[in-house]
């Protein structure tokens, strides 16, 4: 490692995205650093003291959270926080957090055995979706519908988990959100492109599994609720899903995910989000050189 790194930027491959954001930031003569997960972690006093800042871009949530909590254990600032990455890699963490929060979200219940699910059927109507606690790109989510489909996930699931060790799962009521959910990407504190993800084949909206691009304008309403996550979360830059609830009239909050990919997406929305990101982190670095010249 060089004398100084300014940024450092943990990846599990360096993709298109976090390429960009290190361009930006190199354009700006700030030196960056790319760390694989494969690669040591600066963390003695001596190496962790000359990093400004780390950017946490693991795909795995897993080493996300690893990795950003050895480093700020170590002294070293990461985007995300610790608490936010924490809070972010798990569907039910956020739903309590939410809660706690009136931030507006579906009905849901947290099941610890799969007896809850079969005790709650009812309440949740004719069916609701089922989240493990940690996934990504749409793994591992079932909508159930009618009894038969619950007995079968259940069925399914001790087959391959007779232990029931990937319990608690997140039991959510099922909204009718039309063919689409909505993205909203925030980088600090402020939301900076929204668009809809459109699918008519697939209840699931991911662009991984296919949604068209639709964009949008953040109203009002939007604005509101990315304010009440920043003050749950602290600043960072995450990407926010929403539905839209056509049977109350109103946006509700699915999950928040704290690594958003954009490769694709905003070369139809037309925001370069790889922009946004390198210019909020040249202002974390530059707040932090002021405040060091504070104190000394």
């Amino acid at each position: 490692m060089s004398n100084h790194t300014d940024i450092l930027i943990c990846v599990t491959k360096l993709r298109e995205e976090e390429k960009r954001i290190a361009d930006f930031l190199k354009d700006d003569a700030f030196n960056v650093e790319i760390n694989l997960d494969s690669m040591e972690l600066p963390l003695e006093t001596d190496r962790s003291e000359q990093v400004g800042l780390a950017l946490i871009r693991c795909l795995s949530q897993k080493k996300a959270l690893s990795r950003s909590t050895m480093l700020e254990l170590a002294g070293v600032d990461t985007v995300n926080s610790v608490k936010a990455i924490t809070i972010c890699t798990n569907k039910i963490y956020q739903s309590i957090v939410f809660q706690q929060a009136n931030i507006p979200q579906p009905r849901f219940k947290v099941a610890f055995t799969s007896s809850n699910l079969t005790e709650w059927f009812d309440d949740f109507g004719d069916g609701f979706v089922i989240k493990p606690a940690s996934s990504s790109w749409g793994r591992g989510i079932a909508r159930i519908v009618g009894k038969d489909g619950l007995d079968a996930w259940t069925a399914a699931r001790e087959s391959i988990d007779p232990t029931q060790q990937s319990f608690p799962v997140l039991v959510q009521e099922f909204v009718e959100k039309g063919d689409f959910d909505i993205r909203v990407v925030i980088v600090g504190s402020k939301p900076i492109v929204a668009f809809r993800r459109v699918s008519v084949d697939n209840w699931k909206t991911n662009t991984h599994l296919g949604a068209e691009i639709e964009p949008m304008d953040i109203d009002s309403e939007i604005g509101s609720i990315c304010n009440k996550l920043i003050d749950v979360l602290g600043e960072g830059i995450y990407g926010l899903d929403l539905f839209y609830d056509f049977k109350h009239n109103r946006y509700l909050v699915c999950e928040i995910n704290q690594n958003p990919e954009f490769s694709k997406s905003w070369k139809i929305h037309g925001v370069d989000v790889a922009y946004h990101i390198a210019q909020y982190l040249k202002q974390k670095i530059a707040l932090k050189s002021k405040f060091a010249q504070t104190i000394n």
